[in-house]
């Protein structure tokens, strides 16, 4: 049956121009392009800063050397800040959005503002540091949210404290004095409100963290075995099912191989079970060194495996099976039983025409049978399907 592909849709030359320029601005990867984009959104802020800044300039607000030199500095820095993140160069920190250093730049350009501006109207640049405060909760740990509000109130305390003692004119001491308690009265809510909601996203990391763990834990408890650390039955059912489709699909034949360990029960009389275990560890082991990446490997049950092997002729697989018996030949199983060594049986099916999984199982199997009753230690290729 032909399998229908549906038509190659042309692409959009203005979304492709879009996306290029996203990529070249923002970056390539998800992490680098939100960091780039809380840049972005801080230096447009302070653009737009910088405008209220000549415009307060002008209505003699503030003083006119003060905006110039805010943009002077402000822009440069954050041209810098943005070309650090945007090429990958603070991947490497605990804080790679640099959120910290943009947040120390802040307050001391809010308390250069702050002495800038005109006496009766200095209180507003004082609400600026709410908005540091908001933008550092969401990326600063518990004790930096706090570091950074307690050094808020220690440099704006500090320069109202000096500048009312240089010129107490025009900075007119009992009005610093009520600005200095009002920001007592409100920044420790911000400081404490940073600290909360800090450490409840730290919690949230932490709980996600153990959820992905224990959500890893059982998807390898559910597809792998136990003992072997190979998959297991159910797993290997499934990418079974998966390469028939492939075939059916694609004509990708694959090729199964069914081995059953030599005298596995010999070994747990005579031994004990402890060393069957190690015995079938040391198989696992060796078939993961020597078969390819490709290749899939499962325990069956009991001393039974099974190799899944695609785009593998039987010539190709007898050829790893070979690979397999020398590699166990020399292959210590337990060091309580030196001389002992892991022998197998197998059998050999492709899957190369129409048919189902079950047959080629069947076939393998009773390929694997006729090994076993010939005398062990070998491998029997099933006879090819007729198409």
């Amino acid at each position: 049956m032909t399998q229908f592909v549906p038509p190659v849709q042309p692409s959009d030359p203005i979304e492709d121009a879009v996306g290029k320029l996203v990529h070249t601005v923002f970056g390539h990867d998800r992490a680098t392009r939100a960091r780039t984009a809380a840049i972005l959104l801080c230096a447009i802020m302070y653009a737009i800063c910088c405008s209220a800044a000549y415009y307060a300039a002008e209505i003699n607000l503030m003083r006119p050397f003060a905006p110039k030199l805010l943009w002077a500095t402000s822009m440069p820095a954050y041209v810098a800040f943005y070309a650090l993140v945007r090429f990958g160069k603070t991947r490497h920190l605990k804080d790679p959005t640099l959120m910290l250093p943009q947040n120390v730049f802040a307050l001391l350009a809010i308390a250069f503002a702050y002495t800038a501006v005109g006496p009766h109207d200095r209180g507003v640049v004082l609400v600026l540091i709410a908005l540091v405060m908001v933008f550092g909760m969401y990326t600063h740990t518990p004790k930096q949210s706090v570091q950074i509000g307690v050094a808020a109130m220690l440099l704006l305390g500090l320069s109202m404290g000096v500048l009312a003692h240089i010129d107490p004119d025009y900075y007119p001491p009992d009005l610093e004095l009520l600005r200095f308690e009002l920001m007592l009265g409100t920044v420790p809510t911000l400081i404490f409100s940073a600290y909360q909601i800090s450490s409840w996203r730290n919690r949230l990391a932490a709980q996600r963290k153990d959820l992905k763990m224990a959500l890893e834990q059982v998807q390898q408890m559910a597809t792998h075995d136990v003992l072997t650390g190979l998959y297991n039955r159910r797993f290997m059912q499934d990418r079974l099912e998966d390469a028939v489709k492939r075939f059916e699909r694609y004509g990708e034949r694959f090729t199964v191989v069914l081995i059953d360990l030599d005298h596995f029960k010999r070994v747990n009389d005579q031994y004990g079970h402890k060393v069957g275990d190690q015995a079938l560890m040391a198989f696992a082991n060796a078939s993961g060194i020597v078969l390819r990446e490709t290749d899939i490997i499962a325990r069956w049950g009991g001393e039974e495996f099974i190799f899944l092997l695609p785009n593998t002729a039987a010539e190709k697989a007898l050829v790893a099976l070979g690979r397999l018996r020398q590699a166990l030949s020399t292959c210590t199983v337990s060091e309580n039983v030196p001389q002992l060594r892991v022998k197998f049986s197998a059998g050999v099916a492709v899957h190369d025409c129409v048919t189902s999984l079950t047959h080629t199982l069947e076939r393998a199997d009773k390929a694997l049978y006729e090994a076993k009753s010939n005398g062990r230690d070998r491998d029997v290729t099933a006879p090819a399907d007729k198409p």
